[in-house]
């Protein structure tokens, strides 16, 4: 008896072995998790007492954060650091929460959180609406509500699909053989889910950490659901064009030595044109192969949250040269954020100084693709 209730243990821990434990793993996760179905002492609310939809957050987002924020201490993803120094490539919501002012010719000049990230409202971790934009700005979605739960889907339903979830879309999985599915990239909304009128995007990232990404197709189609007037090329920058294979030469202000083999930049990303996330390579260097390699929304901002107004992966604004940018100077508020290790420019889950990165005399990023410097 004995023996056997050994043998059935170890085959029991073989079985749990090869399975990923994940919150989500792709779909819905365990109920408990995001809902208390009676307030009661073994799983109670955070928030208000009468959260919608018994959630255990005050609000959506809240709910969220009780896993996704610093203050619960136990995530492999956080979307906000308590210093700035979260490295995913979606941004950090810390400098949402943070403005920071450096002196100019004319005076003190400011950056405010408010303009730095998508302004989720999470009451019980102090997140609060878009004080400027009553809508999503080139779009009508209203701001007063938004949050995670209006990008993200919580419950990884997959639009049109057939069969059960059963691995994370987010690491480029393919299909399985068993006649389940694997779910959207980081369970992003698909076509019927809210607003949303599109399918999700095709990416992969590294880990659930997301510190490296790289992208297939559809991001930008997907933003223009809620930012649609922003798709006129005539007035606005154009996505999904190819992007120009100055990209591969550019190395840095001064220096287009650079090959395809060897061009891609993490902070200027691009889309590959790929509609399988299983075909992405993390890591991959390779530059502008050809036309299905096309710029997208996220070649310039981050999704979440940036150090910089409009969510901009680098500083477009404040100064002719990077390393002169607001953030950096010296007598700005900014100095008691780097001090205590804010992390304004980051790829690939690493911290980058500029001058050592490209160079001292570093322009604009927008030269990756456009080298007027």
């Amino acid at each position: 008896m004995k023996t056997k209730m050994i043998l059935a243990l170890l085959s029991t821990f073989i079985l749990l072995s090869g399975t990923a434990f994940a919150f989500h793993g792709g779909g819905v996760a365990h109920c408990d998790g995001c809902h208390s179905m009676h307030n009661s002492a073994d799983n109670p609310r955070s928030g208000s007492a009468t959260a919608n939809n018994l959630m255990k957050g005050s609000d959506p987002s809240s709910t969220c954060m009780n896993c996704h924020s610093f203050q619960n201490g136990t995530s492999g993803y956080d979307v906000v650091s308590e210093f700035g120094t979260d490295l995913s490539q979606g941004g950090d919501y810390f400098w949402v929460a943070n403005d920071y002012t450096w002196p100019g010719r004319h005076g003190d000049n400011t950056s405010l959180g408010d303009q730095h990230g998508h302004n989720i409202v999470a009451a019980g971790f102090g997140f609060t609406a878009d004080a400027a934009n009553a809508t999503s700005p080139g779009g009508n979605y209203p701001s007063a509500n938004f949050g995670c739960t209006d990008c993200h889907n919580p419950h990884g339903e997959v639009a049109g699909a057939t069969g059960p979830i059963s691995v994370s879309g987010s690491y480029g999985a393919a299909d399985p053989t068993d006649g389940s599915i694997h779910g959207n990239y980081r369970l992003l909304g698909d076509t019927g889910f809210k607003s949303i009128n599109t399918p999700a995007p095709i990416a992969r990232a590294n880990s659930s950490s997301g510190t490296q990404t790289q992208y297939g197709q559809g991001m930008s189609a997907w933003c223009l659901n809620c930012h649609g007037l922003y798709n006129n090329p005539n007035e606005m920058h154009p996505i999904n064009e190819p992007v120009p294979t100055t990209y591969n030469s550019y190395v840095s202000s001064g220096d287009m030595s650079g090959g395809v083999a060897t061009a891609y930049d993490s902070l200027v990303p691009f889309e590959r044109g790929i509609d399988d996330g299983s075909l992405l390579t993390i890591g991959s260097t390779a530059g502008v192969e050809d036309v299905n390699d096309v710029v997208m929304c996220l070649s310039c901002h981050r999704a979440h949250a940036s150090a910089f107004d409009n969510i901009l992966r680098w500083d477009y604004t404040s100064s002719e040269l990077l390393v002169e940018s607001g953030i950096f100077e010296a007598g700005g508020t900014a100095e008691t954020l780097i001090a205590n290790g804010a992390i304004p420019y980051h790829k690939d889950g690493v911290a980058i100084d500029i001058a050592t990165e490209y160079n001292q005399y570093q322009r604009s990023l927008c030269n990756k693709c456009h080298a007027k410097d």
